[in-house]
């Protein structure tokens, strides 16, 4: 810890000196932060599911995957863009404003709770009493518990501070870090720990819980809060306002994203669901360090820009370019070497799963430059056009999915997440067209870079394989 703060006062200091405090200069001080942590806690992370995936059967890796897409479900259902709304607004660093964004996140996780609670029993029977495989090794009231264990992760976090948004809303992205990934880092630590000593799905359960408690905590030594009883009718109405531009977005974005799984744990064994699972872990890698080091500061970027579109669409076509630059070189190597890579990070029967996971390689790319485009309509405060996109993602999968697992089995379910994640990506740049002018052939070829560099790492690749 001592290593890593003195580092991050050193780049800190070293980018204050050279490039001032303008917002280009303090979003590449927070992703830079942002990136010295990720490396660290991602790296930990990734090792733990190395070690997990050699501790525990597939089997209990499939009925984890499972068991988090139901708890991803409730969170989604009730999510109404409390950080959004605070990072978006321009009195949103105010305590009366804060106040209220605190009974509201935490009413919600309350009442989610203890509607999980009595709902568990239904999902669990949905989800569980057609499956031998899980019913072999876990009773029904170990699995009843398991669920609403699990639950107890959202109960936390929706008591955490809500002075953490702020940290986000001003650049300050060293306690995020702290924050955030300290909290991961902790709770991979625990359940490695578990899973040595239990050697089953709890482990993984009681980790998750733990995580979220872990968050809670730190969240309040980091920013401390203290909710009141007052109650100011301007900040009600602005996160009220926006609460209803995000109604039925956070369920449609969690249909997109786990969608998959769920029609995949009806149809597949729960031993091929946990091989599945795992692949998608590594395939969105990427994904996830754009997400911890670049994609924090984009929503509060674009909140302060919300008024310069030319400035906007001068940042999209950049990320875009960098985005794709990285990406597609790495795509190459994902595709042709999937089996080894597979094989080499997990264990030679994940290979199984090779074709699933070059699809959904191919799918991250597409997911994480639509994150960029996503976060421009939430900066801009018109989460409604976002929620657009989304519908039609949703759309495709919902007609899509079922047949396509039936007939193609995981292969189906990648290729469909491939499919309506294209069209999606197409219809945003469109729309961003006649929102902010965004010119759709600077976009197109703002993926040019990652095609040039991409093609001798392809002629490589040949080569290789032809020896």
């Amino acid at each position: 810890m001592i290593l890593f703060d003195t580092l991050r006062k050193a780049v800190s200091n070293k980018i204050a000196l050279t490039q001032g405090s303008s917002l280009k200069a303090r979003c590449a001080h927070s992703s830079i932060v942002l990136g010295i942590g990720v490396v660290v806690a991602k790296g930990l992370t990734f090792c733990s599911k190395i070690v997990l995936a050699r501790l525990l059967a597939p089997q209990e890796l499939g009925l984890m995957v499972l068991i988090l897409s139901i708890t991803s479900l409730f969170e989604a259902l009730t999510e109404i863009g409390i950080k959004q709304s605070v990072i978006q607004n321009r009195n949103g660093a105010q305590p009366e404003y804060l106040n209220i964004a605190w009974w509201f996140q935490s009413l919600r996780g309350v009442g989610l709770y203890v509607i999980a609670f009595f709902v568990t029993p239904l999902l669990c029977r949905f989800y569980f009493a057609n499956n031998p495989e899980v019913l072999a090794i876990h009773t029904n009231g170990e699995l009843l518990a398991l669920v609403r264990v699990a639950f107890l992760a959202i109960l936390f976090w929706g008591f955490s501070s809500p002075r953490v948004y702020i940290l986000e809303k001003e650049f300050r992205f060293g306690k995020v870090m702290i924050l955030s990934q300290g909290s991961a880092v902790i709770g991979a630590v625990l359940t490695i720990v578990l899973a040595f000593v239990m050697q089953n799905v709890w482990a993984l359960v009681i980790g998750f819980a733990g995580t979220g408690l872990v968050g809670c905590v730190l969240s309040y030594v980091l920013c401390p809060f203290r909710p009141g009883l007052s109650f100011d009718r301007r900040s009600f109405q602005d996160i009220y306002g926006f609460a209803r531009g995000m109604v039925g977005l956070p369920i449609l974005t969690y249909a997109a994203f786990n969608i998959d799984v769920l029609v995949g744990g009806k149809l597949v064994n729960a031993d091929l669901l946990g091989m599945y699972g795992m692949a998608f872990s590594l395939a969105q890698i990427p994904r996830d360090l754009f997400g911890c080091i670049v994609s924090p500061t984009l929503l509060p970027a674009f909140a302060q820009k919300q008024d310069d579109k030319e400035a906007i669409c001068r940042a999209v076509l950049k990320i875009t370019k960098y985005i794709a630059l990285f990406g597609i070189p790495l795509l190459v190597i994902a595709v042709f070497y999937s089996k080894t890579i597979l094989s080499v990070v997990y264990r030679p029967e994940y290979s199984v799963v090779a074709i699933p996971f070059c699809l959904l390689c191919i799918y991250i790319l597409f997911l994480t430059q639509a994150t960029t485009l996503g976060s421009v309509f939430l900066g801009i405060g018109q989460p409604s056009k976002h929620r657009i996109f989304v519908v039609l993602r949703v759309s495709i999968l919902v007609v899509l999915i079922y047949p396509a697992v039936r007939l193609f089995g995981l292969t189906g379910a990648a290729a469909t997440l491939l499919l309506a994640s294209f069209i999606s990506l197409c219809a945003q740049v469109f729309v961003m067209h006649r929102v902010i002018g965004l010119r759709i052939l600077d976009y197109i070829m703002s993926w040019a870079p990652g095609v040039t560099l991409a093609a001798p790492v392809l002629a490589v690749v040949w080569l290789l394989n032809r020896v």
